[in-house]
């Protein structure tokens, strides 16, 4: 066994750990607004799974697959989580917007 396939199996046991917690985490909460953390926590685990690959296969079109995919992953999780989350946040309580317009029309009035 050589470095290689160590320092692989490292990363791919530490992202599957982050994976198993994150849907523990998913499972356990009850708000939408709690399991929101935990699915930005998941996108993480899926980079290190990406760099265990990337160690593992080298930089070939399998290991460059895998390390896009995850770079991609963690850029867009925390975008998806904030509109998610924003569109909730609008559907309870509803827009800002529509207050601020009804207040300037208050106040030309």
């Amino acid at each position: 066994m050589n470095w290689r396939i160590l320092v692989a199996t490292v990363f791919l046991v530490a992202g599957g750990v982050i994976e198993v917690l994150a849907v523990l985490g998913l499972c356990a909460m009850r708000d939408l607004y709690d399991r929101m953390h935990f699915v930005g926590l998941a996108s993480y685990g899926a980079l290190l799974i990406a760099v265990a690959i990337v160690f593992r296969e080298s930089f070939s079109l399998i290991g460059d697959k895998a390390l896009l995919v995850g770079v991609v992953l963690v850029l867009t999780g925390p975008v998806l989580v904030h509109t998610t989350m924003r569109s909730m946040l609008i559907r309870e309580h509803g827009d800002w917007r529509a207050a601020v317009e009804e207040a300037r029309k208050d106040e030309s009035s």
